[in-house]
């Protein structure tokens, strides 16, 4: 099995799970927490004695809420994780709800060893904050991000959305200007997407809620794109743009498709074998179920899936096509990268295959065209 270098933790807690929300994540569970961060902390501990782990480039907590931790609960995490061995400088980020982004915690976290902040901002618009159901405001917002960098953190990611219904054009820039403004490292932008398990698809299905049309969509996204590279943000990612030097290291080995281990409540991992097959692990959901599991016996898996060595290679090359710069996980593809350079999708030079403009649009059938 090829070595790991990178862990995702995920914390499944909420102060309140916002209806678009389709990730593992529950509310008024918070008392569950000290428990939890035990298991957590076994499991980290178990998987570093039974796996080729490390040492550690990267470490992603995310949720959930991992914000709701206290700096004690994530020195304890994190000191099981420095036990598997981390590599000096290596990128440890905590994603933060801006509400949650106080001074005293702003220095817990760095002397935790958190080195990355990425604050959920989502929006800076008031109406937008209440459709998405957000529990901050646009100025609370812009506090949080200024409160991380006076505190000393000199990486912060902003996460917003576009595509909010109601929210026109101006007001979405308007967003993105705000938070240019506060001088953040990174930045990512995601469409609001209607998933059919989540209320606001309950919405959409029985007309409480109309989403903006795809032109009105793709207006905003490459609205944000012109802003961002005249701002000298690098577009590193279908919806990442970094300053240089600041991409998110840890989803960088993501996209080009290195093993990662997923510990936590409905975490996944990804484990490349020596035959280059590709070994996909996924956690029990539940955190009741999760702490019992740990408790019995230190482990969490709830399933596994291989696939084949031709079936990971097509898996590379749909992630992989993500990345601007470009990918050369397609060269097994000869046909299928054929046909998308011929659609306009594609174009290729030095062994490498890069997303058109059109074919950033299509990113989705682009990349499903490499799966068998």
């Amino acid at each position: 099995m090829e070595r790991i270098h990178s862990l995702y933790l995920h914390v499944p807690f909420c102060t309140w799970v916002c209806k678009y929300c389709d990730f593992n994540a529950y509310a008024v569970l918070e008392g569950l927490i000290p428990s939890y961060v035990d298991a957590l902390s076994r499991e980290i501990e178990v998987a570093g004695a039974e796996l080729p782990i490390g040492r550690l480039e990267t470490v992603f907590i995310g949720g959930g809420t991992p914000s709701l931790l206290t700096a004690a609960q994530l020195r304890q995490v994190l000191d099981r994780v420095r036990r598997i061995g981390l590599e000096s400088g290596a990128e440890i980020t905590l994603e933060a709800n801006p509400s949650n982004v106080t001074s005293e915690n702003v220095t817990g976290w760095l002397e935790a060893g958190i080195n990355r902040l990425s604050l959920g901002v989502q929006s800076l618009q008031p109406d937008a904050l209440r459709f998405l159901e957000r529990l901050h405001s646009g100025p609370d917002a812009m506090t949080a991000i200024r409160r991380a960098r006076a505190g000393g953190f000199t990486n912060v990611s902003a996460d917003v959305l576009y595509g909010v219904p109601g929210v026109k054009l101006a007001a979405w820039l308007d967003t993105l200007e705000g938070v240019l403004a506060e001088g953040v490292q990174h930045l990512s932008a995601y469409e609001l997407t209607v998933e059919s398990g989540t209320r606001l698809g309950q919405e959409v299905r029985t007309g409480l809620v109309r989403m903006p049309g795809a032109e009105d969509q793709l207006e905003q996204y490459w609205a944000a794109a012109a802003r961002l590279e005249k701002a000298g943000y690098t577009h590193y990612e279908i919806s990442n743009w970094a300053r240089p030097g600041f991409a998110c290291r840890h989803n960088l080995a993501a996209w080009n498709y290195q093993p990662y281990l997923g510990c936590g409540a409905g975490a996944h991992s990804m484990f490349r074998r020596d035959d280059a097959s590709t070994e996909r692990r996924w956690n029990m959901k539940g955190p009741h179920a999760y702490i019992r599991r740990i408790d019995a016996s230190g482990r969490a898996v709830d399933g596994t899936e291989v696939l084949s060595a031709p079936r990971a290679c097509g898996e590379a090359a749909m992630i992989g096509v993500r990345l601007l710069d470009g990918t050369s996980a397609a060269g097994e593809f000869p046909a299928e990268r054929q046909q998308l350079v011929g659609a306009g999708l594609l174009v290729e030079a030095d062994g490498q295959v890069r997303l058109t403009p059109r074919g950033i649009e299509l990113a989705n059938q682009v990349g499903a065209a490499f799966l068998r």
